[in-house]
Parts: C-alpha cells; sequence; structure tokens
C-alpha cells in the first residue's frame, strides 16, 4: 500500500543564523525539527546551508551515519576526525561514514563569496563504510538523473538538470523503497504535486515516480532509501 505523500515546503523549513553561517532544515531530529519519518526510512537529515567567506563551522554527529555533502555554489573544505582536510567542488558529491560522537568541520575557502551546499545525513550500519567521491557534469549530461551510489549499499542519491517540459520516470530498486525529492533549482512537478525551489516531497511504496520539469534547467535531488522488502 503507497503511503500518503509527505511536502516539505521551503517556507516552512526552520532557520538558524549566525553572522557567518545560515542553515535552513528541512529534515531533522529534536524538539525544534521538523522530525517526519516516512516508512521508518533512515534518512533523518537534510540541511541546505550557507557560509559566508572564510566562514567555517563545527558540527558534532550524534549518531553512526552517512553524511553526503553536495556543493551548490562554491568550493567546500571538509576536515573529519583525523583532521584531513578535503575540498569538494561543484560537480561532486562526497559521502563520508562518520562514527558516532565525531566532530567535522566545513568551511568556505573562498574570501569574496557566500557558498551554498546541502549536507544529508542517512543511518549507517556498523562495518559498512560507503566513504566515496562521485563526480558528474550536468552541462553535458542533462535531462536524466545521475546515479550516484555504491551496487551494494542502501541507499541511492540521484541528480538531473532537464530543459523545460522534459518528462522522467523514476524506478525505484524495490516497491518498498522510500524517495526524498528535494527541488535545488526550477520547479517540477513530481507525482502531480507542484515543487517550488528547496520544496520536498517524501514518499513510499511506489513502483514507479513521474515527474516532469517545469522551468529550463531545472535541477532535481532525488534519494532513493532502500528498505527490506
Amino acid at each position: 500500500m503507497q503511503a500518503s505523500p509527505k511536502m516539505f515546503l521551503s517556507d516552512n523549513r526552520r532557520v538558524r543564523q549566525t553572522e557567518s553561517y545560515r542553515l535552513f532544515s528541512t529534515l531533522g531530529r529534536g524538539p525544534h525539527e521538523q522530525t517526519y519519518i516516512f516508512n521508518y526510512s533512515k534518512l533523518y537529515v537534510l540541511n541546505d546551508e550557507e557560509l559566508a567567506g572564510l566562514g567555517a563551522v563545527t558540527t558534532r554527529v550524534k549518531q553512526l551515519c552517512h553524511m553526503i555533502l553536495l556543493p551548490v555554489t562554491g568550493e567546500l573544505d571538509f576536515s573529519g576526525p583525523d583532521g584531513q582536510v578535503s575540498r569538494i567542488s561543484i560537480g561532486e558529491l562526497k559521502v563520508v561514514t562518520l562514527a558516532a560522537n565525531s566532530v567535522i568541520v566545513l568551511s568556505n575557502p573562498l574570501a569574496d563569496e557566500v557558498i551554498n551546499y546541502l549536507l544529508i545525513c542517512i543511518e549507517a550500519e556498523k562495518d559498512m563504510d560507503l566513504s566515496a567521491l562521485y563526480t558528474f557534469d550536468l552541462d553535458t549530461d542533462q535531462n536524466r538523473l545521475i546515479p550516484m551510489c555504491e551496487p551494494v549499499t542502501t541507499f541511492c542519491i540521484n541528480i538531473g538538470r532537464f530543459k523545460g517540459r522534459n518528462e522522467g520516470v523514476y524506478h525505484p530498486r524495490n516497491k518498498s523503497s522510500s524517495l526524498f525529492s528535494f527541488v535545488i533549482g526550477g520547479a517540477f512537478e513530481f507525482e502531480n504535486r507542484l515543487l517550488q525551489p528547496r520544496d520536498g516531497l517524501a514518499i513510499s511504496n511506489i513502483e514507479e515516480a513521474d515527474f516532469e520539469a517545469l522551468s529550463e534547467g531545472a535541477l532535481l535531488l532525488l534519494i532513493e532509501i532502500f528498505n527490506p522488502g
């Protein structure tokens, strides 16, 4: 049985802000978060974050998780528990598996530019390190969702840029999967629901998901969580 879709409108996101950092929380856990667990999905954080020039933010991860970092504008520096710094650029997506209570630092290496990136957290299982760096080119590879996931994993991240009025169909790995669509830019109709920039839609127990880009160059992120069949 298909679970009722749940909309997450950008205007309803929780906002946290300092002089150099701004966070818009679509998904999260805690007394002040818009917590929503759809079909027992392991996806529990989706943040849209900004850092001012040379700004930095330190975060402690409370539980074992896979953290996904996706720059939208600019470049992002990631410092893990080992102190090693790696740079993530446009056209790259970084997955890092973090132990509970890990401390990370995210920073903007650019002096005169505000950067924007997405931070996503998915519950992880013990002894499953999915850390990897994926690359993609949305300028040359358009009008389809580009998958970024390992052959044996618990989730898959898909991203795609579409020309106006281009349609697509996404087939989950299994019918019990949970899907979360998030519009990075432009507008889409996803399963007959209008999604504007930074809106999200959670849906599960579906055999296929239909969508259509309603604006030129619309950018869609689609996360599939593989639940037991």
